[in-house]
């Protein structure tokens, strides 16, 4: 009965294998790029400083350590490669905790906490992604998470500065020709 029972086993194991190997690429996903270092966010202040120079749009991530959100933004969306290149080619960026009362944030003529300058930049909630100009003008917002897919078309309409000839479906229909 044992050789029986080992004649049986190695076929059932092999199954077994197969099934797990295949079922941890489908659930694990089939990606083979791995995921960029997460980024080391520059302050509002650094962010506005660069762009200075380099007159490039400014997106700032205002967030809370306290949000769950925030951090899957920051591990799933903002470490994709693709993304990333992107991001850094087209944006100077910088951070705001909503969080922080008692520091001080100069912009355009106000003194103000980081809590207060994400309030004045109609950051509600958090995650919040505010788009400015080089010079601090306002462009707009985007609230809330978003996967990488619909994150990624936005920074594109942004980055590309397509926001200036048209909406943001008609940018998306373009992008489907």
């Amino acid at each position: 009965m044992n050789g029986m029972q080992q004649h049986y086993s190695r076929p059932l194991l092999f199954l077994a294998l197969t099934v797990f190997l295949f079922n941890s690429r489908f659930l694990y996903g089939q990606v083979s790029t791995e995921l960029a270092p997460q980024i080391e966010w520059p302050g509002f202040n650094e962010a506005f400083a660069s762009a200075k120079d380099s007159k490039k749009i400014v997106l700032i991530d205002v967030w809370s350590s306290t949000c769950g959100w925030c951090k899957k933004q920051q591990t799933e969306v903002y470490t994709q490669p693709d993304l990333q290149k992107f991001l850094f080619d087209k944006f100077e960026i910088g951070r705001l905790n909503l969080d922080i009362t008692d520091d001080t944030l100069s912009f355009r003529g106000y003194t103000l906490s980081s809590q207060m300058l994400a309030g004045g930049l109609g950051a509600t909630g958090t995650p919040t992604t505010v788009f400015m100009e080089a010079d601090g003008a306002y462009i707009t917002r985007l609230q809330g998470f978003h996967a990488f897919e619909d994150f990624y078309d936005v920074l594109r309409f942004i980055g590309t500065e397509s926001f200036r000839d048209m909406s943001f479906e008609e940018f998306m229909a373009s992008e489907k020709k």
